[in-house]
């Protein structure tokens, strides 16, 4: 294996990994926006006064104004943005931490979206 093979070969699995990550990381953004959106369209519905907390046992908990739902998906993007800085800044270290940092923003984002629509469907 000559050498300018060996160095294609590198650029294609970066290029390969790196669209990966980017991917991951448009997705936990697109999770986000929809999340948003389903909070916007619940709002504008007419009713200003929503379950904000749903146990199993009790049913709903906490009622309040409907603005407030808007802080899911706010601390959904917060940890989004601070798993993208770590991201960046460990990016030489491809062993532990590199990975866990988007796919924990990932994770976040469908359960944080997961709780909107559970909290939709209660409303």
């Amino acid at each position: 294996m000559n050498l300018t093979a060996f160095i294609s070969k590198i650029y294609s699995w970066r290029d390969k990994y790196f669209s990966n990550i980017l991917f991951l990381w448009i997705l936990c953004l697109s999770f986000n926006i929809i999340t948003f959106f389903l909070i916007f369209f619940k709002i504008s519905s007419g009713t200003q006064t929503l379950a904000l907390h749903y146990n199993v046992l009790v049913g709903v908990e906490w009622y309040g104004k409907g603005l407030n739902l808007y802080f899911i998906p706010a601390i959904g993007l917060t940890i989004s943005i601070v798993n993208y800085i770590l991201y960046r800044s460990l990016k030489d270290n491809r062993y532990f931490f590199f990975p866990i940092t988007r796919d924990a923003s990932l994770f976040v984002q469908i359960i944080l979206l997961m709780a909107v629509i559970f909290l939709a469907r209660v409303n």
